[in-house]
């Protein structure tokens, strides 16, 4: 197996870079909560993945930045949520890369590092599937891995383009009714958000 070290942070474990079926769940997980690995997990099970790995965004082009928790913090609440569960892994991908995270720069790096055999999996929430066609290169994304759409409630994925809706995997998730928002707004009022994100991610 390839295997290189983290190049943000050099000193982490040396991780395999050749699983056949990789799972790539990308977002701000700002901060990662309950709800993200719920549907990891379901993720990991339905398309019989090898592994799932998860990429903080650095800087997305969707979203304002100005409450985005930096992303070394957000790394490190990642990998604090999954170092007990050896099928996740996170990735400092996108943080180390400068610019804009677009999806599509991400999945050529990942094709590079993982080689031909790998099958990539990218797990996307409904609503995102409605703006695919703003994303960079959504054709080229498509081609580059099976899109694994998250019902959100509320979300009708018909209303999305046909020619998305025919290239997509839809799974069944429990709907955990949890936002990274609501986190962040709890902690500025003082209250509890235990059983909300585990519990080094609370203490964290």
């Amino acid at each position: 197996a390839v295997r290189r070290k983290s190049p943000l942070y050099p000193n982490d474990p040396e991780t395999p870079m050749n699983p056949d079926r990789l799972g790539i769940y990308g977002g701000t997980f700002n901060p990662i909560h309950t709800g993200h690995l719920i549907i990891a997990q379901e993720i990991y099970q339905q398309c019989k993945l090898d592994r799932l790995l998860f990429i903080p965004s650095a800087r997305p082009p969707h979203k304002h930045h100005t409450n985005i928790i930096s992303p070394e913090h957000r790394y490190r609440m990642v990998k604090l949520a999954i170092q007990d569960d050896p099928r996740f892994e996170v990735s400092d991908l996108e943080i180390h890369r400068p610019g804009l995270s677009y999806t599509i720069e991400t999945l050529k790096i990942l094709h590079q590092l993982y080689g031909p055999s790998a099958a990539f999996f990218f797990i996307i929430g409904a609503d995102s599937l409605l703006e695919i066609d703003t994303w960079r290169e959504p054709d080229q994304v498509f081609k580059l891995a099976t899109m694994v759409v998250v019902p959100r409630l509320g979300v009708d994925v018909s209303k999305a383009n046909l020619r998305w809706q025919e290239q997509m995997l839809m799974i069944q998730s429990p709907e955990v009714e949890i936002s990274s928002t609501e986190i962040r707004k709890r902690l500025e009022e003082n209250r509890s958000i235990r059983y909300m994100v585990p519990q080094q991610v609370e203490a964290y």
